[in-house]
């Protein structure tokens, strides 16, 4: 058999995507570049600021972070727990800091850190309707308390700081889109209509039999029947949730303390709020320097532009620091483990999300 040359089966670049990630890149270096020449003073300010930081405070920010992610891993357990799957606490920090880390190094990493999660919590035992009602209810609980969040700085800023109606727009289609979640996940019967519509147009264009899917889409809905969360299971998941939150912007309180920053909660939550939301702007892994440069100047109304870079800067370091450096030893350490007992997991009855 004649064998191929080397790199012949690998397809092309395509080259659009690299020129726009190169341009992307050009315009990041290009910024931080022309910041540190034209703000040279603050920069060496905030540098200075960094390594004279109070190490008491660095440590509770530390862990205040930890402890983030701790609640952050107990809510994907009890909602896990509500749909029927039993997954450890421990397992679950664990995964959570592996996907926390894939999300913040890697392009698209919301789409990796998912993939990521769903696969780490079905080699746990989980089952694929347990794990998709978890994830999509841990998102919306997330996205609708970190808008309370950013409304209550607003009001306590008497509306200076920040725009209550756009905010109250966002956590009023959050709560929408919840309230949606939950109805069509009791009775999915217009979402199942819908959905053996599209397989039957999608496998009529490909002129292949629609049957196997159609039956995978019944037993998915025959699994969410099966998911009746109490209510105790809505209230600790909404409060887990707000503590997710409440503690890493506590993180963010210790550094400023670290540098001796004195800032209000009003400023502090409409700060990291515009930090969350400055993360998704950019196609650049963990909003890198989009959510550094929106929460610097929101800081800036309470100190100099120099404490409040340090200030974040030390944010960024213990809160997306702790996670990548844990959460990639924990991806190395799954790697690298035998894979009998999880590879027998994996063939389990309840695939059918993944299959579809």
């Amino acid at each position: 058999m004649t064998e191929l040359p080397a790199g012949a089966g690998k397809k092309p670049l395509n080259r659009v995507a690299v020129t726009r990630r190169s341009v992307i890149a050009a315009i990041f270096v290009g910024a931080v570049v022309t910041y540190a020449v034209v703000e040279g003073q603050t920069f060496t300010e905030a540098l200075r600021g960094v390594a004279e930081a109070s190490p008491q405070w660095l440590l509770i920010g530390l862990a205040a972070t930890v402890g983030s992610m701790v609640a952050f891993a107990v809510m994907r357990a009890l909602t896990l727990a509500a749909a029927g799957s039993r997954v450890s606490v421990l397992r679950n920090v664990a995964i959570s800091y592996g996907a926390g880390a894939v999300h913040a190094t890697l392009p698209a990493g919301a789409v990796f850190s998912t993939t990521y999660a769903f696969r780490s919590l079905r080699k746990q035992g989980a089952s694929s309707s347990a794990i998709t009602w978890s994830l999509t209810i841990t998102g919306l609980l997330s996205a609708l308390t970190l808008g309370a969040v950013g409304l209550v700085g607003v009001v306590l800023s008497g509306g200076a700081l920040g725009s209550a109606p756009g905010l109250a727009v966002k956590v009023l289609a959050s709560v929408a889109v919840f309230a949606l979640v939950v109805r069509l996940v009791r009775k999915p019967q217009p979402l199942v209509w819908l959905g053996h519509r599209v397989l039957a147009w999608y496998y009529r264009i490909r002129r292949r039999p629609a049957g196997a899917a159609h039956a995978r889409l019944d037993a998915i809905v025959e699994d969410l029947y099966i998911i009746r969360p109490a209510g105790y299971h809505w209230i600790g998941a909404l409060l887990l949730a707000i503590v997710n939150w409440v503690l890493d912007l506590a993180c963010l309180a210790a550094c400023c303390a670290a540098v001796g920053m004195h800032v209000g909660l009003p400023v502090l939550l409409l700060t990291y709020t515009a930090g969350m939301a400055a993360g998704s702007l950019l196609p650049v892994p963990s909003g890198l320097g989009a959510v550094e440069a929106a929460m610097a100047l929101s800081l800036t109304v309470s100190g100099g532009a120099g404490s409040a870079l340090a200030s974040v800067l030390l944010y960024r370091v213990l809160s997306t620091g702790s996670v990548v450096l844990i959460g990639w030893i924990v991806v190395a350490t799954q790697h690298f483990r035998p894979r009998g007992r999880e590879a027998a997991l994996e063939d389990q009855p309840g695939r059918h999300l993944a299959d579809v």
